[in-house]
């Protein structure tokens, strides 16, 4: 088993120009951590030259070490390997935005929409994260999905400073080396990165708020269209303050976080109002055209490869149900719910913290040793009986409706592999499903035949 000092490594996690990050496990704890080990490529050493990227690996180690603050993640640990290249331990955390939204290598595909509700949480607490950096003097320089990791309690953790700069430093770094990824980087910061200040973080943020609430990217070069007429469910409330934080002149943009924040929380406050309005005439009828003939989903564990997820579990490109099932789900007590038209009978809050997936399934065991409300046949479920627990909002009047099961529970796990150390998990919330490491922790929701 390779090992990178006392630490033995699980797995590649990603790579860059600079370092390799590991999913790795300390023995003596048995605890898993994230190790980021210093191993440029080929061409950034040629680009910049071992004591360039010395200097950049140390400054994102230091600044990591020095900043304690919820919204950026923390170093656990920096030691050297067998052949004394430096790495630093940070915590492991399965998540991030860039997965959570479905971004893929081909930026410009469209992802998934955020409920306005979370992406502005989301985007508060990166906007606090940043606001720390920049009272330290420090311009992180490279906010994207793939940066805004998310904890178990769905918490925003920033990483990857690697590219970050204090206030004021101008670093003699080649022409060809670019700062920052493309779309997200400001075009002052495209074109002389040494002189962008702490308002190309802001039209990075931006950037990141317009692809968590609409799914796409605003074209490069051109007037974006409004935010609203990509999704209807954001109303023009919001589509002012997307556009000021994505202005290509930064001092037309916001000027620091706390005005950005500001605007953001006084939108979002509109439009809670607007679907507090919406929900005066009431939560509107249910949809009885929908055929409710029981159904059978299938209940048998299986094991689907990603490349069968389409066919298998019923998905779309974007890992979405491809047809939304109808379901009558009914509350039975405080407890469980009903759904008579799958026949199925649901815990209705489940597991009181989110646990790794063997976990779930000793979880699943301590409910039928127990006899929860009088049901000793529980079970994880399959992705295809997780996904009916889907309910897309489509209108403002959707957020009328109650609340059937514990929405705050929304990673859930299922019983179905995708290999021998990975298995597919539902977000309900978000409306779709993907595979993750067995040692995540998401929650559990159990099922029984009614």
């Amino acid at each position: 088993m390779k090992t990178i000092g006392k630490y033995q490594v699980k797995g590649l996690l990603g790579k860059g120009g600079m370092g390799r990050v590991y999913k790795a496990l300390l023995p003596s704890v048995d605890k898993i951590v994230a190790l980021k080990l210093l191993s440029p490529h080929d061409h950034m050493q040629q680009l910049l030259g071992s004591e360039q990227i010395n200097a950049l690996f140390f400054n994102e180690a230091r600044t990591l070490a020095n900043i304690n603050h919820p919204h950026i993640a923390g170093l656990l640990d920096f030691d050297y390997d067998q052949t004394g290249r430096p790495f630093f331990v940070m915590e492991y955390l399965c998540m991030n935005i860039g997965s959570l939204i479905g971004e893929r290598y081909e930026i410009e595909k469209p992802t998934r929409v955020l409920p306005p509700n979370r992406a502005f949480r989301y985007i508060d607490q990166v906007l606090d994260g940043l606001d720390r950096l920049h009272a330290t003097g420090i311009i992180h320089r490279d906010i994207k999905p793939y940066n805004i990791l998310l904890t178990d309690d769905d918490q925003v953790k920033i990483i990857d400073l690697g590219l970050s700069r204090l206030r004021g430093e101008v670093t003699s770094l080649p022409d060809a080396f670019k700062i920052g990824t493309p779309y997200y980087a400001s075009p002052e910061q495209a074109e002389r990165p040494d002189q962008a200040d702490e308002r190309a973080d802001f039209y990075s943020a931006g950037i990141l708020a317009w692809r968590m609430m609409t799914g796409t990217l605003p074209p490069e070069f051109e007037t974006p269209p409004p935010p609203s007429s990509q999704n209807p469910l954001l109303g023009e409330v919001w589509d002012a303050v997307l556009c000021k934080g994505i202005d290509p002149d930064p001092d037309k943009r916001f000027q620091t976080c706390g005005e950005m924040r500001l605007a953001i929380q006084t939108v979002f406050e509109e439009w809670q109002e607007k679907v507090a309005k919406t929900c005066q005439w009431g939560p509107g009828e249910p949809d009885n055209a929908i055929d409710r003939t029981p159904k059978k989903l299938r209940q048998e564990p299986a094991k689907v490869s990603r490349d069968k997820a389409v066919t298998v579990l019923g998905l779309d490109d974007l890992h979405r149900p491809a047809k939304q099932e109808p379901v009558d789900f009914q509350q039975r007590n405080s407890q469980t719910v009903n759904d008579a038209a799958h026949g199925l009978i649901w815990q209705r809050s489940g597991s009181p913290y989110p646990l790794d997936w063997h976990a779930a399934h000793e979880f699943i065991s301590r409910l039928n040793r127990k006899n929860f409300a009088r049901i000793n046949k529980w079970r994880l479920p399959t992705v295809n009986e997780l996904i009916c627990l889907i309910q897309p909002k489509t209108v403002l009047g959707d957020y009328c409706q109650p609340e059937v099961f514990d929405n705050e529970k929304n990673r859930l796990w299922s019983s179905d592999k995708k290999s021998y150390t990975s298995a597919w998990y539902v977000h309900t919330d978000m409306g779709y499903a993907d595979s993750q490491d067995m040692t995540c922790r998401f929650y559990v929701r159990a099922v029984s035949d009614a």
